[in-house]
């Protein structure tokens, strides 16, 4: 909850905005109510008109300020709401940066995407839908018990006593009597039927189990709707108890209203001001029903999502000066996966060497690449310029450049993938890399060149061309280490030499570490996995 809390700090200026302007929208309304009802009753006594103009400027004011008010009020409600909800899904998506592909293993896919959507969206309502409408509905309400206490001073006491009493019952009450269940769990269920049944949908329609599928998701959504019926039920104490003290403050009201006009303490033009006030004081409290009792799923929501809140050291702290030459020493560095399986690797390497790491499959050439890059959990040392490197911390992408085996393309065009190596690079740049792979004439002679749509995966091109395709992005980087895990897959002999070469070329004053499971025709110092 810490975090959370500071979190609606950063915040404040926006929500106590809010807060005032969603009370003086209600406010308008018991002004409304309260010169409407004075402006009838004088003019019943048929007045000079002069006496009735300044109530009827002011309720053409409340009337019209009113909805003015209220607007403002929402925009900056749902303006500091969405800032809320940007700031928690950041910070959870920063949290999740820093896990190792191995935590993601552990957890639970409905569990995840459910505190990302779900969980978030209820920690919002904490402000949007509970605590600025109590604060709004209590500063209108004060407003409209100072106009009855200065108008009949015991009356504006006895109606205080019941508001102030709702503004705390109708809470508690909700609370108390909302449902102890929690929907989330089922709610994560439905979003992990969700995703399996989109991912298996062929299989599931060609082996015939998609009503099995269909009937766990109308299942789980049962589940969930039953727990909400139950809920809205059990708020309807609080909202009888809302209207059990509204009508106890009318009937206050009246009797307050009628012993003051007989004793001569309330002009009677007033009686209707007095009668009818308690509707608009009580109105802002209507909503807290529904709200608070809501509020066990959203402390819920705020305690799941609050490990994921904690404060993450800022990239500053982690970053290694670099500056000129690197070098780079492993220390008896092996992979925990392949403690047993392989020797442990001591090797120093710096900027304009190569090291090449080849062996039998399986061998765990992948694995030694994974750990350099924070991926797998790793036992011995890494020296980065003679300091320990914390594999896996933020400023890694401006010191590393990969290439990993399963390296991604987006289905847009050769450039904007390309791009995403240095999106600075101009067509020039682009197609300098591409001939390096021997990629640019062939972009050239495409209808759309660079333009060219790659598909889904990069369906349309061959696995040598997808391969030379990622070399090429890879080297519009600038890094001070290169990392190459199978760079030349799906290539022949022939064109592995020259592409090779040409790297070692341009990458001539860089750390190379080059995964490969076949020796390469460039100067390197190896290391063989057996």
């Amino acid at each position: 909850m810490k975090s959370m809390l500071k979190i609606i700090r950063g915040q404040k200026r926006q929500m106590l905005g809010a807060v005032f302007l969603g009370g003086a929208s209600l406010g308008s309304a018991v002004g409304l109510l309260a010169t409407s009802a004075w402006l009838i009753s004088m003019a019943s006594t048929r007045p000079p008109v002069l006496v009735l103009e300044v109530a009827i400027v002011s309720v053409r004011f409340f009337g019209l300020s009113r909805g003015i008010i209220k607007y403002a009020s929402r925009v900056l409600e749902h303006d500091s709401a969405l800032r809320l909800q940007t700031t928690l899904r950041v910070k959870i998506y920063m949290h999740f940066c820093r896990l190792l592909p191995a935590d993601f293993a552990t957890l639970h896919r409905g569990n995840l995407l459910s505190k990302i959507i779900g969980d978030v969206e209820l920690a919002q309502d904490l402000w949007l839908r509970i605590a600025a409408p109590w604060f709004a509905a209590l500063i209108s309400g004060s407003a409209g018990v100072a106009i009855i206490h200065w108008l009949l001073p015991p009356c504006g006491d006895a109606i205080g006593a019941i508001f102030l009493l709702s503004c705390f019952a109708i809470p508690f009450l909700s609370l108390i009597a909302s449902s102890d269940a929690d929907s989330r769990v089922h709610e994560s269920r439905l979003f992990d039927q969700i995703l399996q049944i989109a991912e298996s949908a062929p299989e599931s329609l060609i082996f015939n189990y998609d009503r099995e599928l269909l009937a766990q998701i109308q299942s789980e959504q049962s589940k969930i709707a039953h727990l909400e019926a139950k809920n809205a039920a059990r708020s309807g104490y609080a909202s009888a108890f809302y209207y059990v003290a509204l009508g106890g403050a009318i009937c206050m009201a009246l009797w307050f209203a009628a012993r003051g006009a007989l004793d001569h303490h309330l002009a009677g033009i007033n009686i209707a001001v007095i009668a009818l006030l308690p509707l608009a004081t009580f109105d802002g409290l209507s909503s807290l029903p529904s709200a608070f009792s809501q509020l066990r799923q959203v402390l819920g929501a705020i305690s799941n999502i609050e490990p994921l809140l904690a404060e993450t050291p800022s990239d500053e702290e982690f970053v290694i000066p670099i500056s000129g030459p690197v070098t780079l020493e492993l220390q008896q560095f092996l992979p925990t996966r392949l403690a047993g399986k392989t020797q442990e690797i001591s090797a120093v390497v710096s900027s304009g060497n190569t090291l090449l790491i080849t062996g039998r499959s399986g061998s765990g050439k992948s694995s030694i690449i994974g750990a350099l890059l924070g991926f797998i959990p790793y036992s011995g040392q890494i020296l980065l310029n003679h300091r320990e490197f914390r594999s896996g911390e933020a400023a890694i992408s401006s010191i590393f450049s990969t290439l990993l085996q399963d390296d991604y393309l987006f289905g847009t065009s050769i450039r904007e993938n390309l791009k995403i190596g240095r999106p600075d690079a101009l067509d020039d740049d682009l197609l300098s890399v591409l001939e390096l792979v021997e990629l640019s004439d062939f972009a050239l002679s495409l209808p759309e060149g660079l333009d060219t749509i790659v598909g889904h995966l990069g369906h349309n091109f061959s696995g040598g061309e997808k391969q030379r395709l990622k070399l090429a992005r890879l080297l519009l980087r600038d890094t001070p280490i290169f990392i190459l895990d199978e760079p030349y897959e799906f290539l022949d002999a022939a064109m592995v030499e020259r592409i090779a070469q040409r790297i070692a070329t341009k990458l001539t004053d860089r750390l190379v570490i080059i995964v490969s499971h076949l020796p390469l025709p460039i100067a390197a110092t190896s290391i063989f996995l057996y």
